[in-house]
């Protein structure tokens, strides 16, 4: 199976992007049987960037989506083979291998593929001995089929004729061959020459018999081929069909997906085309893996850890087709399901990274000093150093343990972290607004509620009228019947509260008037539990 991704909710925030990091380094060394992968939902804020570089942490990969890709089921050890093998090494390798189907290869690309489908129709069907009249084969590539020993004949000469049996009375074998054949018998001393003379290109002879000296001369003298095969000619007969070269009988409008594909989009090609099988292949058409129908059938679901978030809305794409093996967090708990019991850490503290580095603690692992810089970094975030109403006193003792360890004044810290927020940057309101924004739904209300967090709230709501119209197409693209923005000073310790939509429902909620567009809220801080919390209650 896969890696592990660990990641935080859309339009990921400092800790939601921190935890994910130290959570899946965590996990690394304390479940070496699995490979945690960190990654993030959405862009990453100026913040985030500043802190990871301070640490010297490589930042995580978005991912776009949790959804069951083909690489996800997709067999990666493949054996392939050669476009110039023959179909009986094929079977062979098939059989050796227990492996219903072969990529067939040229170098590096994909050309086609070779299954027990295509062989079936070559081996199985006793029926019929396919000659070379449609598809020719070399001396060579029969002689090694039939694990024979070429006597006359050129090794790289074209046979393009039928192929007959010598089981009749010479006589009436000679009424059945045209010049051209190639002629299976046994050791029948009166039809060989008779053959070679009626223009046989081609004697196959078998149970390990040599022609006498005399018929070999006449061979060379028609320039015929002759080949002494151990096998019987029941045997032998059988194994001419599989003499031709792979790339002759193989099928080349198999699927070719990219292995990133969508497993749901993948399976109606596959499910439609006559093979079982699709072959993976990469832009440069190089072979990375193979999905069969038992692949499909296995039911594979991408595996996840949810850091800083519970809820499907704030997830990622595809969260209810993936498996959820582990939640860590300190919101409510919301709608995301599980198939049996997980590991579900929800703790009321002020931040995510507070809970991963108690956890931390708990499995006695001690924190490396840049896995510390980001966790001490994302609970200043999130508890605005410490100064909002979520903080606890864990919180306050994680963050004096840290910075202990560190030998940092966290308040500096904190200070000089929130200002690397707006360090030269332009003022764009559609992006502000998407930074940090979190969407909520109680009974019929859909609301969407963003936070900017900065040293100097002047310095942005001097942007308002850019704001509002932002918040307006975002509220009408979305279908949202409400969208509030907190612009909160860390400073001056509170928030404006700007709000577009059904603004009465944000007054009643917050007990302000938003009559001027905006509102100044003394002490608050927390959109948790001093905007949204209300929000939900004004509603119920």
């Amino acid at each position: 199976m896969g890696p592990i991704l660990v990641f935080g909710h859309k339009n990921p925030d400092n800790d939601s992007i921190c935890s994910a990091v130290a959570y899946a380094h965590l996990k690394n060394l304390t479940d070496p049987d699995n490979v945690y992968v960190p990654g993030r939902l959405g862009p990453v804020p100026a913040e985030t960037s500043w802190v990871f570089s301070r640490f010297g942490v490589e930042l995580p990969e978005k991912i776009p989506h949790v959804h069951t890709r083909v690489r996800d089921v997709m067999t990666e050890e493949v054996v392939t083979i050669g476009l110039d093998e023959t179909m009986l090494d094929a079977g062979r390798l098939m059989r050796e291998l227990h492996v219903r189907a072969l990529p067939v290869v040229d170098g590096d690309s994909v050309k086609g593929i070779v299954n027990t489908g295509i062989l079936s129709e070559l081996y199985l069907d006793d029926t019929e001995i396919r000659g070379f009249t449609r598809v020719p084969v070399t001396v060579d590539r029969l002689a090694r089929v039939l694990d024979g020993t070429l006597l006359v004949g050129e090794p790289d000469r074209q046979l393009a004729g039928n192929v007959r049996i010598g089981a009749m009375e010479p006589t009436t074998m000679l009424g059945y061959l045209s010049p051209g054949d190639t002629l299976i018998l046994g050791d029948r001393k009166r039809t060989q020459p008779l053959a070679l003379d009626a223009g046989v290109e081609c004697l196959i002879v078998t149970g390990g018999t040599r022609p006498d000296d005399d018929v070999l001369d006449l061979a060379r003298e028609k320039n015929a081929a002759v080949i002494s095969t151990f096998h019987d000619t029941y045997a032998a007969a059988r194994k001419v069909n599989l003499s031709h070269r792979v790339a002759d009988h193989m099928d080349a409008t198999v699927p070719m997906i990219d292995p990133d594909s969508l497993l749901a989009d993948a399976v109606d090609d596959l499910l439609a085309s006559p093979t079982r099988e699709a072959v993976v292949v990469d832009t440069r058409g190089r072979l990375v893996g193979i999905v069969t129908r038992t692949n499909i059938a296995r039911g594979i679901r991408r595996r996840v850890v949810l850091v800083d978030h519970n809820e499907v809305a704030q997830s990622a794409p595809g969260i209810q087709s993936a498996s959820v093996v582990e939640i860590v967090d300190h919101h409510r708990v919301g709608d995301v399901q599980t198939t049996g019991p997980i590991l579900f850490l929800n703790l009321p503290v002020g931040s995510t990274a507070t809970i991963v580095v108690l956890r931390y603690e708990e499995l006695g692992v001690r924190l490396p000093t840049a896995m510390a810089g980001l966790l001490l970094s994302a609970i200043l975030s999130d508890t605005v150093l410490l100064k909002s109403p979520t903080t606890t006193d864990t919180d306050r003792d994680v963050v004096q343990r840290l910075s202990s360890q560190l030998s940092l004044d966290p308040l500096d810290y904190g200070m000089e972290m929130f200002r690397a927020r707006s360090a030269g940057r332009v003022f764009v309101a559609e992006k502000a607004l998407a930074e940090d924004l979190k969407e909520y739904r109680v009974g019929e209300v859909s609301a969407a509620i963003g936070q900017i967090e900065t040293v100097d709230a002047e310095d942005v709501v001097g942007h308002a009228e850019e704001i509002w119209r932002a918040m307006e197409i975002l509220r009408e693209s979305k279908g949202y019947d409400l969208v509030i923005l907190m612009v909160t000073d860390v400073v001056r310790e509170g928030s404006e509260i700007m709000a577009v939509g059904k603004t009465k429902l944000a007054e009643r909620a917050l007990g302000v008037s938003l009559r001027d567009g905006s509102a100044w809220m003394d002490g608050v801080l927390s959109r948790k539990k001093q905007v949204a919390a209300r929000l939900v209650d004004a509603v119920v």
